[in-house]
């Protein structure tokens, strides 16, 4: 009668759960089965802890929607359920014994008060629906007290190394044997005690030396993905319902596409060169695409490629980094400070930082760093007969090399600005004081050199405390224009500066008023 109940029991529960969710197998004719229990949490749920050592330490908090699930062993008895009731172990990576404990006692009761009937059923149904409620962990859950472990862990942990490291060996001094002997008899003692007010069903599944709120954030990861990857989403930019599998996410915003719209959208960008601060393609947001999301989207070829210009981008940026000069390496060698000679880890080439040349020692360059200004100037205002003898001198090629070099800089620091985020120079040809700076699209006010908010840029010049404030169009040239429409262009001025003060997002149909062009 009772494998008959077990039998039946057994058919019904795989019904109702997923193989994820409930597995079993038959041994020595008896039922072995694993429960596997996700717990949903409310919105919003967070998990709290701190180093309770640290009474003035501020608790932490990090928001979850998703815990490890408990882990449900049963044994079911030859006389089960007629007599006996199911043996079980309850395991679970976040909860103290202490409230492992409390499960396991209801667990018990809940048999008691269903004796002779099938049980597992309950039991699971209980654990996956009142479990936060019946423990109060409903709101939060306290994770310091797992906190504090690890922590202390860590340090006996350092301070067993550190004794390594030292060869320090105190248990070779009575005093340190002494020590020893009573820490073990105190762990046995301590384990004992554990195991007298803990149930010893309750089994706490986490690594001794593994930071617990990490393994809630990993996990939550986890699921998060293969939760993303059940659901069906509205891709925003071809307007068609794709399963999650075929989707990819931004963060911290959170907004979905398919894959094939950002797969073009990438392949577009990285062709172009245009690789640095790819947006996601919702409008005015600021979340970036990551290198992992782009591997995952483009072909290697692409990613290679993206890979390259991304870093020949961050390194042209790097005061310390040159490039070897040979045409057929072309490897970014780190320079020393203060030294004149580089030494390629490629080619083996050792040149001059200063004129790419074989290192010379303490032999000069053809023209000395110091005096490139000096040789310049003495150039451009040389005689014919002049010019000719510094040429034979310093090779007429390099001089002009050197001559547009010089004038190139005295323009560049005359004419336009460096991006405060990427240091790019930027020429203001016209339009007003919001620039967008062309190689990472930082916008910033051409007058102070601040980085401006994307979203709210005109927010500087209305900011009445901001030094820039009302100076939107401060410096624009302003043209003379006939007398008959003077009247008239006036009139519009103020119209579309009224516009600006009332509506800050408001863009007028006069490109060359409003756009700001940036080379």
């Amino acid at each position: 009668m009772d494998s008959e109940k077990q039998k039946d029991e057994i058919v019904a529960l795989e019904s109702i759960y997923n193989s994820e969710e409930f597995s079993y197998h038959k041994e020595n004719d008896q039922y072995q089965c694993t429960f596997t229990i996700f717990i949903n949490l409310p919105v919003d749920y967070q998990a709290t802890y701190k180093d309770c050592r640290q009474v003035d330490e501020p608790e932490q908090k990090i928001k979850i929607s998703h815990l490890p699930p408990l882990k449900l062993h049963v044994l079911l008895p030859k006389n089960y359920p007629s007599e006996l009731p199911p043996k079980f172990t309850l395991c679970s990576s976040w909860l103290h014994l202490s409230l492992l404990t409390k499960l396991c006692k209801k667990l018990d009761k809940l048999w008691e008060e269903s004796k002779e009937q099938e049980i597992l059923f309950t039991w699971v149904a209980f654990l996956h629906d009142e479990t936060l409620e019946f423990l109060n962990i409903q709101d939060n859950l306290n994770m310091s007290p797992a906190y504090t472990r690890y922590k202390e862990t860590l340090e006996i942990a350092h301070i067993i190394h550190k004794n390594k490291i030292d060869n320090i060996d105190k248990e070779c001094t009575i005093e340190g044997a002494k020590n020893t002997i009573k820490k073990k008899v105190n762990d046995k003692q301590l384990s004992k005690l554990v195991r007298k007010y803990h149930d010893k069903r309750a089994v706490l599944d986490c690594p001794i030396g593994r930071n617990p709120i990490q393994t809630l954030i990993d996990y939550n990861e986890k699921r998060n993905q293969i939760e993303f990857k059940k659901n069906f989403y509205t891709c925003k930019i071809c307007f068609v319902d794709k399963l999650g599998e075929h989707c990819t996410q931004f963060f911290p915003c959170g907004h979905v596409f398919c894959k094939d719209c950002i797969a073009g959208y990438l392949e577009i960008r990285i062709k172009d060169g245009n690789v640095q601060n790819i947006y996601c393609p919702e409008e005015k947001c600021s979340s970036e695409a990551t290198p992992a999301q782009i591997k995952d989207l483009v072909s290697s070829e692409l990613f290679a490629k993206y890979d390259s210009i991304l870093l020949n981008a961050t390194l042209d940026t790097m005061g310390d980094i040159v490039y070897c000069p040979r045409r057929n390496c072309q490897y970014p060698v780190s320079r020393e400070p203060n030294e004149q000679v580089a030494n390629c880890p490629i080619c083996q080439y050792a040149f001059c930082v200063y004129c790419k040349m074989v290192y010379h020692g303490i032999e000069p360059c053809k023209v000395y760093s110091a005096e490139i200004h000096k040789v310049v100037a003495e150039y451009q205002e040389a005689p014919d007969d002049k010019k000719q003898q510094m040429e034979q001198r310093y090779g007429k090629k390099q001089l002009q090399t050197l001559v547009e070099n010089a004038m190139s800089e005295n323009w560049i620091k005359s004419n336009s600005q460096k991006c405060p985020k990427c240091q790019a120079a930027i020429e203001k040809s016209d339009g007003c004081n919001k620039m967008v700076c062309w190689r990472c699209n930082t916008y910033f006010c051409w007058l102070c050199n601040t980085v401006l908010d994307r979203n709210k840029p005109y927010e500087h010049f209305q900011d009445m405390d901001s030094k820039c404030y009302n100076m939107l169009y401060y410096g624009m040239p302003i043209e003379d224009n006939d007398d008959e429409g003077d009247g008239e262009d006036e009139i519009d001025d103020v119209y579309m500066w009224h516009n600006f003060q009332l509506y800050p997002n408001y863009e007028s149909e006069d490109d060359d008023f409003y756009e700001d062009i940036v080379i």
